[in-house]
């Protein structure tokens, strides 16, 4: 298991380096746009949408080496003068690299879902690093994005080439014993859900640099630190202590900080839960099932862009009834009892 946590921290590095990139040129070309909006919506959906279909080829091709070829797809996108082939370029690269952490995350872990949620985690720190160092407009800064860029295509090359994934399969026992689409129907829903409450959460404490950055770690903290209870206490249990445990956090803090972090801390640690129970239907399929997660966050993400509650109150009846309506989705789709992940 520590060979695996090791790959796991390495590919947490790797997330971490591609949500720098992608997020410096986000801010650093495209914010200013009269347009950004929409472009900043395109790149979710490109970085986002294909990831089931990278997830499929992967599967079926696991010597395909897609990590090293998002890599590669991304250095010419921050190379490319135009913005919007470039960002297609971007996110394509993006979902290639995340399928390729997938892969290796999820194959072959004696059921424990730990180096997945590490891997995943990193991306957190990324997307607030990548804003950051976008926002200052210094063009020198390029090299930052370029170097993790290069270092992380090195490593996904020799990480393949040693970690042959043919024929290894991910192995979890998470799911409850209903039928396929249903499990998978609901594990859906519950990432829909937790999607649009991770980006539309009230925060009007929200307004300095370190105020944001804490917001992100948060996230990453909670997504990792539920990957390790997980296989600690049990995926049912994780689930009822994020959703139940930080509704009450999330409704108190939106002008108590330190309140709302810990609600947002709470409720990423659902990440490891949905991976784990898609992993379980689909063994042999391990990167369609992490696909089907990122297309529930482009859906929980993509309403955001168009609307959210125009009054406290309102938002908070909205996140307790997408909660309640999330809870049940969780409860059926999970095994009861202890599981292996």
């Amino acid at each position: 298991m520590r060979n695996k946590v090791v790959l796991g921290t390495v590919y947490g590095f790797i997330h971490f380096s591609v949500e720098v990139a992608s997020f410096y040129f986000l801010f650093s070309r495209v914010s200013e746009n009269p347009l950004y909006v929409g472009l900043a919506l395109l790149f979710d959906a490109v970085a986002f949408l294909p990831q089931s279909i990278f997830g499929v080829i992967t599967d079926r091709y696991p010597k395909f080496n897609v990590g090293l070829t998002g890599a590669l797809m991304m250095l010419a996108a921050l190379m490319i003068k135009n913005d919007l082939p470039a960002l297609m370029l971007l996110g394509f690269g993006n979902a290639m690299i995340h399928i390729s952490g997938a892969q290796h995350t999820l194959r072959d872990t004696d059921g424990k879902i730990t180096p997945n949620a590490i891997f995943v985690g990193g991306g957190s720190f990324g997307v607030i690093t990548g804003q950051l160092l976008g926002g200052m407009a210094a063009p020198k800064l390029l090299l930052i994005p370029v170097a993790l860029l290069t270092v992380s295509g090195m490593i996904m090359f020799f990480v393949h080439k040693e970690n042959d994934l043919t024929g290894k399969i991910a192995v979890f026992d998470a799911a409850a014993d209903r039928s396929i689409p249903f499990v998978a129907l609901c594990a859906l829903i519950g990432v829909t859900v937790r999607g649009y409450i991770a980006y539309a959460i009230p925060t009007e404490w929200n307004k300095t640099v370190p105020q944001a950055v804490a917001l992100f770690v948060c996230m990453g903290i909670g997504k990792t630190l539920g990957g390790v209870l997980c296989d600690k206490i049990g995926c049912r249990a994780v689930s009822y202590l994020s959703l139940l445990g930080g509704l009450p956090f999330l409704l108190a803090g939106n002008n108590r900080m330190l309140l709302s972090l810990t609600g947002v801390a709470l409720f990423s640690m659902t990440m490891p839960v949905t991976v784990a129970v898609l992993a379980s239907v689909f063994p042999k399929r391990p990167g369609f099932a992490f696909g089907i997660t990122t297309t529930g966050l482009f859906l929980g993400v993509a309403p955001v862009f168009f609307w959210r509650p125009d009054t406290l109150l309102s938002h908070q009846l909205l996140v307790i009834l997408l909660t309640a309506a999330a809870l049940p989705t969780f409860v059926l789709s999970i095994k009861k009892g202890r599981c292996k992940c």
